[in-house]
């Protein structure tokens, strides 16, 4: 049996939302808030379990099911650095139906301008399978951006 090969990806998503930090920051940190925008598709995913301990060494946990394809996702998270509506740190473990899928650092910079906040939101990846899914992955982090700047509207965060 051949061990695949490490495959190492990285990519950076800039936004500027008109909300100030503090706003933004609450995505992140209120579990409420974050449910809305980090989740599976919700016609085609089930919640499992979700958990979030949010401050320095806590842990978030979100597990659902694709419906139609029965793929088990969990990622499990450890928050490292926590400085309240500037900069977060974080490390998650990603795994697809029990197989260990990749390791990600994230970091997440938020800057006040003019208009509100901008955004820098950089993953570092280590995928364990030897496949690039780099652009997968920020594909799908690009549209969970667009899940919150519509969160933050709706709930009248970016007001």
């Amino acid at each position: 049996m051949t061990t695949p090969p490490f495959f190492h990806g990285i990519f950076t998503i800039r936004r500027s939302w008109a909300a100030p930090p503090a706003r933004v920051f609450k995505a992140w940190s209120d579990p409420e808030l974050k449910s809305q925008w980090f989740t599976g598709p919700a016609d085609r995913w089930t919640l499992k379990r979700r958990t979030m301990d949010f401050r320095a060494g806590g842990i978030e946990v979100l597990e659902g099911r694709f419906n139609q394809s029965g793929l088990e996702t969990l990622f499990e998270a450890r928050f490292h650095l926590i400085e309240p509506n500037c900069r977060l740190v974080y490390a998650y473990d990603l795994y697809h139906s029990g197989s260990f899928h990749s390791v990600t650092l994230s970091s997440l910079i938020l800057e006040p301008e003019a208009s509100g906040t901008a955004l820098s939101y950089t993953e570092q990846i280590v995928f364990l399978d030897g496949k690039d899914g780099t652009e997968s992955r920020r594909h799908g982090t690009a549209l969970q951006f667009d899940m919150i700047e519509n969160t933050l509207q709706l709930n009248g965060v970016s007001q």
